[in-house]
Formats: C-alpha cells, structure tokens, sequence
C-alpha cells in the first residue's frame, strides 16, 4: 500500500487507522491502479493500431450572436430587475 499512498507507511497504519480504514484505503488505491492500467493498455492498443480517434471538428461559427434576432423573439419573455434592484 506504500506504493499507492506515500504517507502509507506501516507504523502510520498500525498507530493510527483502523482495519476498515486500510482496507477502504487499500480498495481505493486498487480501482484507481485498474483505472489507469485499463487507460495505458488503451493507449498502448490504439498506438500498436496505428488508428486515432476522431477528434471533434472545430467550431466554424465563430462569429458574435445575433442580439437583434434574440431579442427579436425572446426579448418580451425576459424579466429584468428594475434600477436598484427593485422588480
């Protein structure tokens, strides 16, 4: 458990936690191990593959919205304080 958690050591668990402290801890450090096994071989499968995954297409529209047309049709259901706070 030392090699999952630095602070681990043998006399801070002994001293210091309880046996269902450890083996929470224990199980934690395990899934997070299987995690990033599982994401290395992956990884390691799509290099071999020699395929990459699509990447989402960059946004085309990149110009500002259109206020006129959203207030156009939005703008009579908006409700907007009034100065001061007051409604």
């Amino acid at each position: 458990m030392g090699q999952m958690f630095a602070w681990a050591t043998p006399d801070f668990l002994l001293d210091y936690m309880t046996l269902e402290e450890v083996i929470f801890y224990y199980n934690q450090g395990l899934e997070f191990e299987e995690m990033r096994a599982s994401l290395i071989i992956s990884k390691l499968a799509e290099a071999l593959d020699d395929k990459k995954k699509q990447k989402k297409p960059p946004r085309l529209n990149r110009e500002a919205p259109d206020k006129a047309a959203f207030y156009k049709h939005y703008g009579d259901k908006i409700e907007r304080p009034g100065k001061g706070g007051e409604s």
